[in-house]
């Protein structure tokens, strides 16, 4: 999943709003999108911060809608 800072438009199928974007760290309004990427672990800069379980609930429920994931 990416997070990018457009928040100002429709979500989509696996796109979320981060509520709690401040206490995650994040410099501004942000939100989530269906994203897969690989990064090496040595151009990690630094780490911004960690979601609110809230978020990360909201993540999970749209990554399970993107993938069509039901729960059984």
């Amino acid at each position: 999943m990416a997070i990018t800072g457009k928040t100002d438009k429709a979500f989509t199928i696996g796109e979320c709003l981060i509520k709690d974007w401040q206490s995650a760290g994040l410099l501004k309004p942000s939100s989530i999108k269906p994203a897969v990427s690989m990064v090496e672990q040595r151009l990690v800069l630094r780490k911004l911060g960690n979601l609110s379980a809230k978020d990360l609930i909201s993540m999970e429920e749209a990554l399970r809608e993107f993938l069509e994931l039901n729960e059984r």
